[in-house]
């Protein structure tokens, strides 16, 4: 099971992050150290037993048990560590978070870090809010081009989900215009994420996961009911399953002793 503990204050000006950054380097997110070291470990973990799947999806079995920042986790921490091209694919059109999580929002920021935003920064919130994400190219005819994001990384590209009419839900989940399309991105990166809903949300997501490889299963540190971890694993059972990812845990071992353990 890999952990992904909750970020704590930088002891260290040697720490580091892996940032998410646009194309002109306006920050989009950064990844904190200890998030991406340990999806370093699963992916190690996973390159050790078998090739890494071209296509993963991240799921939950609830709602707000980070599968979004997991799933920008892999695809940055891919990006960044091995020469591969990657995608964050979100297919969550009932609870997007994506926008959330890139989007430099002053109602997220608060006045004060708001009044340091720059004109880079505010472009970027437009264009944001203006993409019409996955939902565009499967209802509206734009194209691929058009609605990836690109960042500093050239091998690294993400994907809203965009607005999906509740109707067609259901509808797109199952359809070969979504299956068409995955194809499609398929050609043009090496491993393609997929933010999928959380099972207990929607009937969709089994159908939505099982448009990858394999599959991780998110679980959030004592908020997850066991019963619920096991009735996830057992909806996606028909997957290969890289393993669980307990999100945001804490450790209560002092700082003192901490600092004489090992990293790895």
């Amino acid at each position: 099971m890999a952990k992904v503990q909750k970020p704590r204050k930088k002891s260290s000006a040697q720490e580091t992050t892996v940032p998410l950054r646009a194309t002109d380097g306006t920050p989009f997110y950064a990844i904190p150290t200890e998030a991406a070291n340990n999806v370093r470990r699963m992916i190690t973990g996973i390159m050790h037993r078998e090739n890494l799947p071209a296509r993963i999806s991240v799921i939950a079995t609830l709602r707000k048990e980070g599968v979004t920042y997991i799933s920008l986790a892999l695809a940055a921490t891919l990006a960044n560590d091995l020469d591969t091209r990657v995608c964050a694919l979100e297919l969550n059109w009932y609870n997007p978070g994506m926008h959330d999580h890139l989007s430099t929002s002053t109602k997220k920021r608060g006045a004060k870090q708001a009044s340091r935003r720059t004109a880079n920064q505010a472009d970027m919130d437009d264009m944001m809010r203006g993409n019409p994400g996955l939902a565009g190219v499967l209802l509206h005819g734009a194209t691929l081009d058009e609605v990836l994001i690109q960042t500093d990384r050239p091998n690294l590209s993400l994907l809203p989900a965009g607005d999906m009419p509740m109707s067609q839900r259901p509808l797109i989940a199952r359809s070969d215009t979504l299956k068409n399309c995955i194809e499609e991105l398929d050609q043009r990166f090496d491993h393609l994420i997929l933010d999928v809903p959380a099972i207990m949300l929607t009937s969709d997501a089994i159908a939505l996961a099982s448009l990858a490889n394999a599959c991780c299963l998110v679980v959030q540190q004592g908020i997850t009911p066991i019963n619920d971890v096991k009735m996830g694993l057992d909806e996606i059972k028909h997957l290969p399953i890289l393993g669980v990812v307990l999100n945001k845990t804490y450790i209560h071992t002092p700082k003192w002793v901490r600092a004489f353990l090992p990293e790895d």
